[in-house]
């Protein structure tokens, strides 16, 4: 039987191995948002149920830092942890290949929800076309990629997000959002048409894993000017911001 897609919520963030989580109240916030939105009710006690899963976990500490599911699965009642290492692409330029955006009815595209293979798939796709990720298309805008949020920079130093409601809300976008703002960088939000696209400077996809990452290629056309301006600017900027204790939440401290 195929798993519906309100089966389950999820969000995927970074971990340190032990009890700590980067931007934690910003994925909590999410998590709730999105679980309203597919009519999933979290558990009254899910955040102190999360703290002794990561209490767990943590029991035996990884020295390095990590990727960490956390899924509240509806039709069992329970919360399952699935830890993993950071993508070895990572913070690096990218190839893309576009696809199609899968859409569900209602107000379920946009989420992190529990039918999420056709996101794997697409990023499977693109590894055996010889791409890194898969840009998510509809109307022929760029909604999202397979496993980060898009933004586009023009030619005048202005950024666009994507204004879908069907992009799923980036974590990492929220990040560097205001950080943009602080060094001139306007920020709007749009439609990222081919028309934009065609005319950008640079096209970066940023994300938990695979932090900022410069795209140069859109299904093997050159795209933006290789400037890696705003990019390395994002680089500096997420590691001065997860280097940052204030940043961190440690779910078992007592």
């Amino acid at each position: 039987m195929a798993i519906g897609p309100r089966s389950a919520v999820f969000t995927t963030v970074l971990w340190n191995g032990k009890t700590s989580i980067a931007d934690f109240a910003q994925h909590l916030k999410r998590l709730k948002s999105h679980a309203e939105r597919l009519r999933i009710e979290l558990p009254s006690d899910f955040t102190t149920t999360l703290s002794n899963h990561i209490k767990l976990i943590g029991a035996s500490p990884i020295e390095e830092l990590q990727l960490l599911n956390i899924t509240y699965d509806s039709e069992n009642d329970e919360i399952r942890l699935n830890p993993r290492p950071l993508p070895k692409l990572r913070n690096c330029d990218m190839h893309a290949i576009s696809m199609p955006l899968k859409k569900w009815l209602g107000d379920i595209t946009g989420t992190k929800h529990g039918d999420w293979q056709p996101y794997y798939e697409a990023k499977s796709i693109a590894e055996q076309n010889g791409a890194d990720i898969a840009l998510l298309i509809d109307e022929y805008c760029i909604i999202d990629g397979d496993r980060a949020s898009v933004m586009v920079i023009d030619e005048d130093g202005v950024a666009y997000f994507s204004d879908s409601p069907q992009a799923v809300e980036g974590i990492t976008l929220d990040v560097v959002a205001p950080q943009l703002k602080a060094i001139g960088i306007p920020v709007n939000y749009a439609k990222l048409n081919e028309r934009l696209v065609a005319r950008c400077a640079e096209l970066i996809a940023v994300g938990v894993g695979i932090g900022a990452c410069n795209i140069l290629t859109i299904d093997g056309e050159k795209v933006g000017q290789h400037q890696r301006t705003i990019s390395s600017k994002l680089l500096a900027y997420l590691a001065q911001h997860y280097s940052n204790i204030n940043n961190w939440t440690n779910l078992c401290e007592d």
